[in-house]
């Protein structure tokens, strides 16, 4: 996997690296060492959670949105289907966090998801809901 931000190719490596110690169940992560940027990978494999390796800046910006997506899903209020069919309906295409490149999308994504869910006319229905 190169590295978007300097070309260079990235180690994949465990992520105990940026950690200190292995974090979380799958501890595989690309890293670009001069940029410090990078992405998790799927269950140890190395296929990339993302399409871009993160700085830390875009990082933070990932979590955050994850911090208001989730909860929707995690609650039970939603499905989690629902909740990425209705960011999907906003943005005109498949949103996934990890495939943001800039913290700006990030920042819309987050602002469009709280207007989504925060509408009266979008409670959920039965299907919906998690039983």
């Amino acid at each position: 996997m190169k590295c978007q931000h300097c070309g260079n190719e990235a180690e994949w490596v465990s992520n105990a690296e940026v950690y200190g110690r292995p974090y979380g169940t799958s501890h595989m992560i690309w890293l670009c060492r001069p940029c410090d940027a990078f992405v998790g990978c799927h269950n140890n494999t190395r296929t990339p959670k993302g399409r871009f390796l993160a700085k830390a800046d875009l990082r933070e910006a990932r979590k955050k949105a994850h911090a208001v997506i989730d909860p929707l899903w995690q609650s039970g209020k939603y499905r989690r289907k629902t909740v990425y069919i209705r960011l999907k309906e906003a943005f005109g295409k498949e949103v996934h966090v990890g495939d943001t490149e800039t913290v700006d999308e990030c920042n819309e994504i987050i602002k469009t998801a709280m207007l989504i869910f925060q509408r009266h006319a979008l409670t959920p229905t039965k299907t919906d809901k998690q039983v």
